[in-house]
């Protein structure tokens, strides 16, 4: 009898020990959120551009660029403004690359990428310190003073802006395209009109040296979830975003929007864009 009951005991205590494990494998590992693993994106690698010689360049032409994000075609890019599921967005992948040291930025105030720029040095410089009045409940009529501390917000970054080279390549007898930077850029209103006073580039990114990140990260896709691309596809190779030009190579090197009013600055930008592709096709034209 003391043998049944000494065997009825082990028996429990091995199923609690097998149920306690059961547990806490359940508990460290979460379920797959999908009916298949993703392996595939996470290897992925940029894809190798063509080499091209610098006596195959027949003409080229350095071209700005901004990308909004409130443009229909862009929101993808935008959104969502916290990352979901295995969906993230470009500003909020950037910032994440910058601050696990993934890549590395670039003082805004030049586009040659000459300044590195940490990501502590980026918000300390983005965090601003004001003094507010306050009326003291404690003591009505009376005011005391607070400090406010406002941050960088990554949802107010709704525009980026892209420097890039177009090119003729009378070896391959094509027009192709090379971006070579990516700059966040926000808006800058009056605190207390709130008038728009003008865009602020927050930093640039040497296009190159964040491709490979960008190669492993999928973008939203509205027609089909199994056929998303990546953000190097959407830059470097489909160009799936609508844009528009703000300069491009001149002798005294200012934007469209120095020599150009009002609604005359979309009419220069798209004049520009349509220049770049009549030239291609006037010169391969027999």
């Amino acid at each position: 009898m003391k043998r049944f009951a000494f065997s009825i005991l082990m028996v429990a205590m091995v199923a609690a020990s097998i149920g306690s494990l059961k547990a806490q494998v359940l508990e460290d590992t979460p379920p797959l959120d999908n009916f298949f693993k993703k392996e595939n994106t996470a290897d992925r690698l940029p894809r190798e551009y063509v080499y091209v010689r610098e006596a195959d360049v027949y003409i080229k032409w350095r071209v700005w660029r901004m990308v909004d994000f409130r443009m229909k075609m862009n929101q993808y890019l935008y959104y969502p403004v916290t990352p979901v599921q295995d969906r993230i967005s470009l500003m909020s992948l950037i910032m994440k690359g910058l601050e696990d040291g993934s890549i590395v930025a670039y003082d805004a105030l030049t586009d040659d990428f000459r300044k590195q720029l940490t990501y502590e040095e980026f918000i300390r410089q983005n965090t601003q310190i004001s003094e507010l009045q306050k009326e003291d409940l404690d003591n009505p009529g009376q005011f005391i003073t607070t400090m406010d501390t406002s941050s960088f917000q990554i949802h107010n970054v709704k525009m980026i802006r892209l420097k890039e080279d177009w090119f003729i390549d009378k070896q391959r007898s094509i027009r192709d395209i090379r971006v070579l930077g990516i700059a966040p850029v926000i808006q800058v209103f009056d605190e207390e009109s709130g008038q728009f006073k003008g865009n602020q580039t927050l930093f640039w990114l040497y296009y190159p040296s964040v491709r490979p990140l960008f190669a492993k990260t999928e973008t939203f896709n509205r027609h089909n979830s199994a056929m998303r691309q990546s953000y190097d596809d959407v830059f470097a190779w489909n160009r799936w975003f609508q844009s528009y030009i703000t300069k491009i190579d001149n002798q005294q090197d200012r934007q469209i929007q120095q020599y150009a009013q009002g609604a005359n600055i979309m009419r220069e930008a798209e004049r520009i864009e349509e220049m770049l592709f009549e030239i291609e096709h006037d010169l391969w034209e027999y």
